[in-house]
């Protein structure tokens, strides 16, 4: 006999330009968009890493057949899936790149709403990305705790305040590529960082953290995830630490979307049934 294979659910990628008057240009966005899209939808913000672009999560990623299983799971809480383009912005406001972070709060998130149906409640907005993108998903999360519920960060890179730009190993240096200053200037860089603000963002409602390292990660930055894990902690907001046997590697970050949609899921359950 044939036993036959449980059916996966099946979405669709779609390819959009926003308009950013913030930016004075388009936003290049693919959107994962769930076979049963026909109710408001939590949403997922994913944010690519250095030298990336729209297509990344999609791509090398695989972030569509991953959603596709997840999604298909039972009781699952499919998500409208969100991937800007941001080139090597680091997600801040910039005189080099641009308003980045501005144009994403401002301009990306409600061209989204008004174009998919969408939960527009705080509850049901998430943000998740991988190095720089890891970097970005904190600290959209650590500066707008009104806007998302949650952040994923998967091999984030983060780094404590510093005093001068001696603090970096000059290849750091180099993928800052511009964004906090040329040359690298830590006044601009600390203010946008995402440790000082864990002391003051509210702990109620809740601000929760999903933090992921490889533990032979060739740049070192287990040692920044583990610090913000720690100071996070400390803050009294819940957090989640996974450390996997891997580098810098995408296969890592492949991996760990499955656990970390699961995760925003229990958290868009809980707020349902509050």
């Amino acid at each position: 006999l044939l036993l036959a294979a449980p059916a996966v659910q099946a979405g669709s990628v779609e390819n959009r330009s926003i308009d950013s008057p913030t930016l004075g240009h388009e936003i290049d966005i693919r959107v994962y968009v769930p076979d049963d899209a026909s109710g408001p939808l939590p949403v997922v913000y994913l944010l690519h890493g250095y030298g990336g672009g729209a297509g990344d999560w999609t791509g090398a990623g695989d972030a569509g057949a991953t959603a596709d299983a997840v999604f298909g799971e039972p009781g699952a809480v499919p998500m409208l899936l969100v991937m800007p383009g941001a080139g090597n912005s680091w997600y801040v406001d910039s005189d080099k790149f641009g308003p980045w972070e501005s144009a994403i709060v401002d301009d990306l998130l409600p061209a989204v709403e008004a174009l998919y149906p969408t939960r527009r409640d705080r509850d049901q907005r998430f943000v998740a990305g991988l190095s720089m993108g890891g970097y970005g998903a904190l600290r959209m999360a650590v500066h707008h705790p009104g806007i998302f519920r949650a952040a994923a960060a998967f091999s984030p890179a983060v780094f404590e305040d510093v005093d001068a730009a001696d603090a970096f190993p000059d290849f750091q240096l180099r993928f800052f590529a511009g964004a906090f200053g040329e040359p690298f200037d830590a006044a601009r860089f600390n203010p946008a960082n995402v440790f000082a603000p864990l002391s003051t963002i509210p702990r109620d409602p809740a601000t929760d953290f999903y933090v992921m390292t490889g533990d032979h990660d060739a740049f070192g930055l287990w040692d920044g995830a583990l610090r913000f894990f720690r100071a996070a902690r400390a803050a009294g907001h819940p957090t989640e630490l996974r450390v996997h046997d891997g580098d810098h590697e995408r296969r890592l970050w492949r991996e760990e979307l499955a656990p970390a949609l699961r995760w925003f899921a229990m958290l868009s359950r809980a707020a349902d049934n509050r």
